[in-house]
């Protein structure tokens, strides 16, 4: 008995899928593929890992326990691989950063700054994906790292690391009707148009704090902001970006009186399976040292 690497891909990928025939396509294999594979590997564990006698395969108990297994097996194998390939690389001639909406380039000036010290001759491309969009870049290794905030639906292959948290106080215009409104209550808002970062493709992450009936969609915090100051709805924006809108007056904080203070993870990510060359590692050893 001895399953090979392929056989718990192809499982774990039939125990996320509703049916063999959408785990082969996840694979880009035909469907009678992964069904020999998976009755293969039931012969070679002396298991059977799937309930046939229903419209779809369903996991039995022990093919729950062992999808499990073979997810960490992998995760395993993908680490091992990452960690040869980082030994065995040189200093890249190229690193490529995406970092979710260029209003974080303040705080990352200093990190870029000592890079450049260390490594001059890279070629560094600072990219400004949002939400899957850099996920995306990510997966097909457009990107070799990337700031972004915590996904709700993160992506298997990724590996994430914490860079603490961005709050994210709610604001308005002093002219806009909410400004001075007390108690502000969420029908309030609700009423009210709300200003909504989005990326260039219609994925869920955009409607995740959509509280209001009327959106308006802006690529970038930074475009938001400027809306906000012209009174044209309500917005989160990064605590980081006000100081000076506050100081001047032009715009001012909400207090709803049904949430605190929101705040978002900041997470640094790079593939499980795709080593950093020299270059990467100390940028992304640098990052995570923010947190430190």
């Amino acid at each position: 008995m001895n399953p090979s690497l392929e056989q718990l891909r192809v499982l774990l990928a039939a125990a996320q899928a509703d049916s063999f025939s959408a785990a082969a396509r996840q694979l880009g294999k035909a469907q009678s593929v992964v069904s020999t594979a998976i009755a293969n590997l039931e012969i070679d564990l002396g298991l059977e890992l799937f309930d046939r006698s229903g419209r779809y395969p369903v996991l039995t108990e022990a093919g729950v326990r062992i999808s499990q297994e073979a997810g960490i097996l992998l995760a395993q194998s993908a680490r091992l691989q990452a960690i040869a390939g980082e030994l065995a690389s040189g200093v890249e001639s190229r690193l490529t950063l995406a970092i979710d909406d260029d209003s974080h380039l303040p705080w990352l000036g200093a990190v870029l700054e000592e890079f450049a010290t260390h490594y001059p001759t890279v070629e560094l491309e600072l990219l400004f994906p949002l939400m899957e969009d850099l996920t995306e870049m990510l997966i097909s290794g457009r990107a070799q790292l990337g700031i972004s905030y915590q996904k709700e639906h993160p992506q298997q292959e990724i590996v994430a690391r914490s860079l603490g948290g961005v709050a994210m106080p709610l604001v308005v215009s002093p002219e806009h009707p909410l400004a001075h409104k007390a108690p502000l209550r969420e029908s309030d808002l609700q009423g009210a148009r709300q200003l909504l970062v989005t990326g260039r493709r219609e994925g869920t992450e955009r409607h995740r704090f959509r509280l209001s009936a009327q959106v308006w969609w802006v690529e970038g915090d930074l475009g938001i902001l400027e809306l906000v100051k012209l009174g044209l709805g309500w917005a989160a924006v990064p605590d980081f970006l006000l100081h000076r809108p506050l100081a001047r007056g032009e715009v001012v904080v909400l207090k709803p009186d049904f949430i605190t203070q929101p705040e978002l993870a900041l997470e640094l990510q790079w593939h499980r399976a795709r080593p950093l060359g020299q270059a990467g590692r100390w940028l992304k050893e640098a990052l995570l040292a923010r947190v430190r």
